[in-house]
């Protein structure tokens, strides 16, 4: 989320919401605590080893190609690891759902869903400035003990629903 400071844009790191979610009560919750990370299922697959299928296969920014074969069969939320942006507004979360395969530069998660919905997982994530939790200078790298410390604010999930389908209109 951007905001004026003496008519310059600034984006709002993931800190940055939780005094206002606070002030609404939501609760704010590390993303270790709201999702499982299935990051030890993926599998990277190097280009001259893959065979040509129907099934998409996932890196840090999206479908880089389709495959033979699948790990993941479920709706799921993927947030880039490695070779990703992660300010606010770079869309490095996305969602997947259906038989699909990761390779290791996109975190997967399972989001907890009596609590927290998958589009209001992507999109507070693809709103965030995401750059503190990321190390390394040459290569930049969300890796998954930062990416388990990202506060989360937490409506109850009927407030969640309610605002993505608002966003989802305009």
């Amino acid at each position: 989320v951007a905001k004026r400071n003496n008519g310059r844009r600034e984006c709002e790191g993931a800190g940055e919401y939780q005094g206002a979610a606070t002030k609404r009560g939501w609760k704010i919750e590390h993303l270790g605590d709201l999702c499982d990370v299935l990051d030890h299922k993926r599998k990277p697959i190097t280009k001259s080893d893959r065979v040509a299928g129907e099934y998409p296969y996932y890196g840090a920014t999206g479908v880089l190609d389709h495959v033979e074969g699948f790990l993941f069969d479920e709706p799921l939320v993927l947030l880039g690891e490695d070779g990703a942006k992660w300010a606010s507004g770079e869309n490095t979360a996305f969602l997947v759902q259906g038989k699909c395969w990761v390779n290791n530069h996109a975190h997967v998660l399972r989001p907890h869903r009596a609590k927290l919905l998958d589009n209001w997982l992507a999109y507070y994530l693809n709103h965030s400035d995401l750059t503190e939790f990321v190390s390394g200078l040459t290569v930049p790298k969300l890796n998954q003990g930062r990416l388990r410390e990202i506060p989360v604010p937490l409506p109850p999930l009927p407030e969640q629903q309610r605002i993505l389908d608002i966003l989802d209109e305009a």
